[in-house]
């Protein structure tokens, strides 16, 4: 799984691009949460974009 900070518009803008170039919220391909860090995404299992 892959973890976006939104509050970075950086990573916000490429979420946005891959949300509507793979229609994943039509195909129910997202999930949201609120960690307060970084890290406790990764300890959630999530990762970076690459």
């Amino acid at each position: 799984m892959t973890v976006f900070d939104t509050d970075q518009t950086d990573e916000s803008a490429v979420l946005a691009e891959r949300v509507e170039a793979h229609n994943l919220m039509r195909e129910n391909l997202l999930q949201t949460f609120g960690p307060d860090t970084l890290v406790e995404a990764r300890n959630r299992g999530f990762s970076p974009p690459t």
